[in-house]
């Protein structure tokens, strides 16, 4: 029976105009000649539009008025509180498109632009436009793969109110557990630049919550940050191999982090930041017991473990963002920053701070982009962290991954994707698998475990102009994905997994998530025994 995965996406979705008519006579000058001329920003205007724009006759139907109607417009306070400029201040262009990207990143929100406006005193006025999204959510699904069931059930409101509240419920029952959730998120807390997210969900076996409240560096000049972060799980870690699960084990997990970090040096549009980090984490397993077939997977070796420390943090950041569009989504300005970026934590876990080793643990991660036109981009991500007690090095994980977008024409992008995962002496919690949840869309999940994988996959993705009620953009693509996993259970590298596929893209032209929704076809050219001819998959999940 093939494997059937199907996420709903609310109907209702935005799209964004990217040019509203603007209230003035007089031509307006780019940015940044207005900052060469010291020119300074006399009054701030804020324009939100609508779901729908009705002013286009395929959005001034039915479906956009009732939507109009039904969506709670967002408050222009919020809007005003990402702002990085003021009126009075001197036309600064980095924070000028800044601030448009942190307005695009904004959940509720589909787009957004801040254009000059002359007046016929002089004085310059930043229009600042943007277009609501949709943000109920309401999904659904149901998946069967290998003779395992699960659904789910989802309501998500990203905008409560207009108010930039994230509320949210979610039921889902699988072939492990039952479980329900309760979320909340909220990037200005009580109007400010804090942010505070909460979220608990009740399992069968268990339950899984995390609070976080921070003030993050928002902007590249931030002078400081700092936050909290706890989480508590209680519930059962499950071991799988060939999509079937071999152990289980209770498994309690208790984590704090406090952080502080301030800006050390800014060099142009580079900046440098430094702090401290203090951590602790608790992890318990309970007796493991065996609950599938045994096989060639040995059983883990399950250590409790009390990690306590405190750690120097390190990154840097350089403004260098480019927009591109029709890459991964479909009629929207996709951001990414084109310079190095990383990120650089080294601390030690101490017995004197009640840690039951004594261990050098470390994080690092970089990042790059590369372009040499709107046509091309190239995306380069790497990782490392684990911790050094006298044992040798473990819970070690390396990550390599490389992704590259060609447009062929106007309508035809392709795009590739090569990643490369190490780890040595893993916990078994991060433990590496290899199937379709991992970027083998022939194949069902958790085909095998192991501590070591490589994964290539290749996209032709093809844009039409069909567009319907101004909600869905239709797209097409054809695939092949190919991977394999160094085992677990010591036989070295498994053999060659690939799989060819076809599928339709569905740009969600009016969501504030989900960018495309995907249904494809993919069937696996190795297959195993106990895995079904080929596979459909359907989602709003995108890897690259």
């Amino acid at each position: 029976m093939c494997g059937i995965r199907s996420m709903g996406s609310s109907l209702l979705t935005v799209l964004m105009a990217w040019a509203l008519p603007l209230q003035a006579t007089v031509p307006a000058k780019p940015w940044n000649d207005l900052e060469a001329q010291k020119a300074s920003i006399g009054k701030i205007e804020v324009e939100i539009g609508d779901v729908f724009d009705l002013s286009k006759p395929d959005e001034n139907i039915w479906i956009g008025r009732v939507a109009n109607h039904l969506h709670a417009s967002t408050r222009e306070a919020v809007i005003r509180r990402v702002l990085l400029f003021a009126e009075g201040d001197p036309v600064r262009e980095r924070r000028i498109y800044e601030t448009e990207r942190l307005l695009r990143a904004l959940p509720f929100v589909k787009n957004a632009r801040i254009d000059p406006v002359l007046q016929p005193d002089g004085s310059v006025v930043a229009l600042v436009r943007v277009r609501d999204a949709w943000t109920t959510q309401v999904n659904a699904g149901y998946q069967q793969v290998g003779g395992q069931r699960s659904q789910f059930f989802e309501v998500d409101e990203k905008n409560f109110l207009g108010m930039g509240k994230n509320v949210g419920f979610d039921y889902s029952k699988d072939h492990e557990r039952s479980t329900w959730g309760l979320s909340y998120e909220d990037p200005q807390f009580l109007g400010s630049r804090w942010t505070l997210g909460a979220h608990s969900q009740y399992l069968s076996d268990g339950v899984v919550r995390s609070f976080h409240l921070e003030r993050p560096f928002f902007a590249l000049d931030t002078p400081w940050s700092t936050g909290v972060a706890m989480s508590q799980s209680r519930s059962s870690l499950s071991l799988y191999d060939r999509g079937v699960r071999i152990f289980k084990a209770p498994f309690i997990q208790n984590e704090v982090r406090l952080t502080g970090a301030m800006a050390l040096h800014v060099a142009g549009s580079r900046i440098w930041r430094g702090g401290l980090l203090l951590k602790r984490q608790d992890t318990h397993y309970g007796l493991i017991t065996q609950t599938g077939p045994l096989g060639s997977l040995p059983p883990p070796t399950l250590s409790n473990r009390r990690l306590r420390g405190p750690a120097l943090t390190l990154s840097t950041q350089k403004d260098a963002f480019e927009s591109f569009e029709d890459l991964q989504g479909m009629d929207v300005p996709e951001d990414y920053n084109l310079a190095w970026t990383g990120d650089l934590e080294l601390g030690t876990y101490s017995r004197s701070w009640g840690s039951s080793i004594a261990a050098p643990f470390f994080r690092l991660q970089a990042g790059r982009g590369w372009s040499s036109s709107s046509e091309d981009l190239t995306l380069l991500t790497v990782s490392w962290d684990g911790r050094r007690p006298a044992t040798g090095l473990e819970d070690s994980q390396a990550a390599f991954s490389l992704v590259h977008y060609q447009k062929l024409t106007s309508h035809q992008v392709l795009a590739a994707l090569a990643a490369v995962d190490v780890a040595r002496r893993p916990d078994p919690e991060r433990w590496y698998y290899l199937g379709g949840d991992q970027g083998l869309r022939g194949y069902p999940n958790q085909v095998h475990p192991g501590d070591a994988r490589w994964i290539v996959s290749l996209d032709y993705r093809l844009l039409t102009e069909q567009r319907w009620w101004g909600i869905v953009r239709l797209g097409y693509s054809a695939f092949v994905d190919l991977g394999s996993i160094r085992q677990m259970d010591g036989r070295g590298w498994s053999r060659t997994y690939s799989d060819i596929g076809v599928g339709l893209r569905l740009g969600n032209l009016k969501s504030s998530v989900g960018r495309v929704i995907l249904v494809s076809v993919a069937a696996p050219l190795t297959r195993e025994p106990h895995q079904s001819a080929w596979q459909v998959t359907v989602g709003n999940s995108m890897r690259f």
